[in-house]
């Protein structure tokens, strides 16, 4: 699970995915207050509002069927089915160009295959790309 304080920032930036958080045990996250990365067990004894949630792979997938299911009226089943086609597509592209991902010929390398689903996820949903500092249309 990649905890790097580049994706921590990148997570961090991306409001988007931070505001579909749904509490599950096990959960990793970045507490601020002390700059500290943890995996929670229990209930979180703050508002989700001061951790920074850090999806792992998983959880990435889930947010992207669901994206499936709600944008194209797919069963579960249809979404899983179009969502491992789009990952195939996307794990290519990243292995054709050489663990970089980017746009108009500006590449990133990537860390992560957290890093390389947010990446991937931001652009599919929100058309977002990063630029190395933040998230943009």
């Amino acid at each position: 699970m990649d905890t790097s304080e580049k994706y921590v920032r990148m997570c961090e930036s991306a409001k988007e995915i931070q505001h579909l958080w749904n509490f599950e045990h096990g959960d990793y996250i970045f507490d601020p207050a002390d700059g500290e990365n943890r995996v929670l067990f229990g209930y979180p004894s703050k508002e989700y509002s001061e951790y920074i949630w850090l999806p792992r792979q998983d959880q990435y997938h889930e947010i992207c069927i669901e994206f499936y299911i709600r944008n194209l009226g797919m069963s579960r089943n249809e979404a899983f089915i179009h969502f491992l086609g789009w990952y195939a597509i996307c794990l290519k592209e990243t292995y054709d160009n050489g663990c970089n991902v980017g746009e108009n010929g500006e590449y990133e390398e990537i860390n992560s295959c957290e890093e390389l689903m947010l990446k991937y996820t931001m652009k599919l949903i929100y058309w977002k790309i990063w630029n190395g500092e933040k998230w943009s249309k």
